[in-house]
């Protein structure tokens, strides 16, 4: 199996929250679960112009990304979902950062997922020979 013995992790983001989905032990087998979820935290719009909002908002998600990827530094290998261009945005996040330069990162779209759809497609990532 590709991912035996190697640490894996699985995230599902969007532009409001991640899910980090893997095993107890991270490594391969047939029980992933969310093992934590990240939210950014809940902004109040204080008014200000557009440029002001979108420099707020990219330096959120920053932050969200960084949170992230310091829950996931230890992967070998490492499975992003997610709707939009959510999962680009961290693979790229992720692939200027030191720590991630010879990790196995890859992408897929996934839109609006139930708790146990995520989990499956995780699955199913990581248990394909």
């Amino acid at each position: 199996m590709k991912y035996q013995n190697k640490n894996i992790v699985g995230i599902w983001i969007d532009h409001q929250r991640a899910y980090i989905i893997s095993t107890p032990d991270r490594k391969t087998s047939e029980s992933f679960d969310v093992i934590e979820k990240i939210e950014i935290p809940h902004q109040q719009n204080h008014g200000g112009d557009e440029k002001t909002r979108q420099n707020k908002e990219h330096e959120i998600l920053h932050h969200l990304y960084i949170d992230v990827a310091s829950k996931v530094k230890t992967a070998d290998a490492i499975f992003i979902i997610g709707p939009g261009t959510a999962q680009e945005e961290l693979r790229n996040f992720l692939n200027k950062d030191q720590h991630f330069t010879k990790k196995e990162i890859e992408i897929d779209s996934a839109d609006s997922l139930t708790m146990n759809e995520m989990i499956a497609k995780v699955r199913s990532h990581f248990n394909k020979s």
